[in-house]
């Protein structure tokens, strides 16, 4: 399958994605010569149903932003997992184009203030909204135990796998906090995978991390939030075994 992927439709997503200003039909248009380089390809199947579920929401004429960013961040769990396959500057392209996509995701506003996905952002707000890093953190705990919650029928791993890109970008905004983040990569490629047993696994080590990070701070601000975190994580992972 690997090989089938154009170099020069690969150059030009990277380069599309690397722009500022990149529009969704832009997107749509790159999906669609995507799609016809992948028509005859072995095991495309599931990338090709993901990329038709983007196209739909590009052509939108009200995009869904968090729709959007969850299409793109499984495509970039497919692209991963594909790269592994591959040697080569092949590889290192498709890694990179993971990457891209994974980062655009999390940078979705930067298609500009008035472009139909930034006005199409819930009311609400994201944690992508929200400058202070401690607000930040605050509201990624309360949706994570609120998910958590509600045991694994209330979330896929796709949607696992989101959640746990909203907390790379929240340990990255601080220095204390960017050692988490590859176990958290980790995660998210497990969850993107559909990998229930290594996702299990990163699930009860995380859980264990946190505990010891509440212990070792237990006059932070997060102190509580890490230790009901923890507990709620190891609970989680239990029917996945």
């Amino acid at each position: 399958m690997a090989q089938s992927y154009p170099q020069t439709i690969l150059q030009n997503t990277l380069h599309t994605l690397a722009k500022s200003d990149a529009q969704p039909s832009s997107g749509a248009d790159l999906i669609k010569e995507w799609q016809s380089a992948l028509k005859n390809a072995d095991g495309a199947d599931e990338v090709n149903k993901q990329l038709a579920d983007l196209y739909d929401e590009l052509l939108n004429p009200t995009p869904d932003a968090h729709r959007v960013k969850n299409f793109l961040n499984q495509l970039a769990g497919q692209t991963q997992t594909i790269a592994r396959g591959v040697e080569g500057e092949t590889g290192e392209n498709l890694t990179k184009l993971a990457d891209s996509l994974r980062s655009f995701a999390t940078d979705i506003n930067r298609v500009g203030d008035d472009s139909q996905l930034a006005e199409n952002q819930p009311s609400e707000g994201t944690i992508y909204d929200l400058y202070n890093p401690a607000d930040r953190a605050q509201m990624m705990f309360n949706n994570t135990l609120e998910t958590l919650a509600g045991g694994t029928s209330a979330a896929s791993p796709e949607q696992g796998a989101v959640m746990v890109e909203d907390w790379i970008t929240v340990v990255r905004s601080e220095v204390s906090t960017q050692w988490l983040e590859a176990s958290l990569m980790q995660l998210r490629d497990a969850l993107n995978e559909g990998d229930m047993r290594t996702t299990e696994r990163l699930m009860r080590e995380l859980a264990g991390t946190v505990q010891d990070y509440a212990n070792n701070t237990p006059d932070g601000p997060f102190s509580t939030d890490l230790t009901n975190l923890a507990t709620a994580l190891t609970s989680f992972a239990g029917p996945l075994s």
